[in-house]
């Protein structure tokens, strides 16, 4: 009897094994797939919202130069941080809407501008879901 039960436990354990590997499989990469838009959700609001903060008004001294010139550097500095925090605001935004297979944060996504308050309240928001759905 002992003879045959070997293979055949061999056999139904390959099959098993068989049975549940795409199962585990997709499960692991659904869960890998949530996790990573957590994080870039959590990255994207959290870049936006430290873009806030630009350089704006050097001191002459580091520029160098005449008021002129500074003015101009200044100018230059508040037009690209501008343009920083516009097209980081626009990612963060993209990151939340990928996020909404996963969870869907409250708050408006429709203009332009994600509020300083919303910012915080978004954050604080994403991170006890992540670590939620990290305990499950």
């Amino acid at each position: 009897m002992s003879v045959w039960l070997a293979p055949v436990l061999g056999l139904v354990g390959a099959f098993v094994g068989a049975s549940l590997a795409p199962w585990l499989t997709a499960r692991l990469g659904w869960r890998r797939t949530r996790r990573e838009a957590f994080n870039a959700a959590i990255s994207a609001l959290r870049t936006a919202q430290v873009a806030r903060y630009f350089a704006n008004g050097v001191p002459a001294h580091y520029v160098g130069g005449d008021a002129a010139t500074v003015e101009a550097f200044n100018q230059r500095l508040r037009e690209r941080g501008i343009d920083r925090f516009v097209d980081l605001m626009h990612d963060a935004k993209v990151a939340l809407a990928a996020l909404e297979p996963f969870y869907r944060v409250s708050g408006d996504l429709d203009r332009w501008e994600i509020t300083e308050p919303d910012t915080e309240r978004m954050l604080a928001e994403l991170i006890r879901e992540r670590k939620r759905v990290r305990s499950a």
